[in-house]
């Protein structure tokens, strides 16, 4: 049983969320974390959700094995009569003790000629890799699992880096930045997140892959409000736009000012469905279509830099 746990899922009545925290707080049971049920919704932009205010809360318990699963059960089941039948058991499930087992979540994965992997993987599951990205999953979006990130990366796999300078626009923990480092880009690369998180996670990752620094300059807001605009450099030959569709376009005056003419822009977190809005409001502004990646319902668009404004 060692190392064991189980995993309680509940269904608990709206109103008595905050009564049921405080006794499981005072209980032997650790509390994972409560979440509203929600709706996914497509929108124009891509995916929304909405949260069910009239469903019960979902509650997730932990309990490390000491007897079977079933003695475990029944004494949780004494425990949840006091609210009645408001609070419900829904599933259970036995897990492995955490410490570190979410690692397992993360194994290497092949995006072209590279691969991904986190700082923990094992030599010789990267035998034959010549082309190794270190990227360790942290509080900043971005592992190089998403589709998006991938296609991202094929895409500048087919593109001469060396001694370009690179704006890469919602860098997340900087694996798009990191890449252009390795393959020579000029130095710094400039990453903009709203994410606080990220500046952190960047240098985790630089660490990670033996680069300093310095080789990425990290940057903190929106890129498209002034006083973080001026913080960008002044003239790019790559910008990388990985946040959503309609953004994608709120970025179109930040990035329309910078590329050079010659330059190009891969964006990307567009879903099929607002791909031509984007592409037009680029091609409007002087970007001319080169190449499209998609991977499910996400799309990545490479454009060229025809005319300057």
């Amino acid at each position: 049983m060692q190392g064991k746990w189980l995993k309680y899922t509940l269904h608990v009545a709206n109103d008595l969320e905050e009564a049921f925290v405080a006794d499981v707080l005072e209980s032997t049971y650790t509390l994972g974390w409560i979440e509203p049920q929600i709706e996914v919704l497509v929108t124009d932009n891509g995916y929304d959700y909405e949260e069910k205010a009239e469903l019960p809360v979902i509650a997730y318990l932990f309990e490390p094995m000491s007897e079977s699963e079933e003695q475990h059960v029944e004494r949780l089941k004494l425990f949840l009569n006091r609210w009645g039948g408001r609070v419900r058991l829904r599933e259970t499930e036995q897990v492995k003790e955490e410490n570190e087992s979410w690692k397992e979540e993360f194994q290497p994965v092949q995006v072209g000629d590279w691969w991904i992997a986190p700082t923990w993987t094992p030599e010789e599951a990267l035998i034959g890799a010549t082309h190794i990205l270190r990227i360790d999953p942290g509080a900043a979006f971005g592992t190089g699992y998403h589709g998006t990130t991938q296609d991202i990366l094929r895409l500048m796999q087919g593109m001469e880096l060396h001694g370009r300078r690179v704006l890469d626009i919602g860098a997340g923990s900087g694996i798009l930045s990191v890449f252009a480092v390795k393959e020579g880009a000029k130095q710094p690369v400039y990453a903009v997140d709203i994410n606080p998180q990220s500046e952190y996670q960047v240098h985790v990752n630089l660490k990670n892959n033996g680069l300093p620094h310095s080789a990425v300059a990290v940057v903190i807001g929106d890129a498209a409000e002034h006083d973080v605009r001026e913080r960008l450099p002044k003239e790019v030959d790559l910008a990388l736009v990985n946040i959503g569709g309609d953004e994608d376009i709120a970025m179109l005056p930040v990035v329309g000012e910078r590329i050079v003419p010659g330059g190009v822009v891969i964006l990307s977190g567009i879903v099929e469905w607002n791909r031509e809005k984007v592409q037009t409001a680029y091609e409007q502004a002087g970007f001319r279509f080169l190449e499209e990646r998609q991977s499910e319902e996400w799309i990545t668009l490479l454009l060229i830099r025809t005319a300057s404004e």
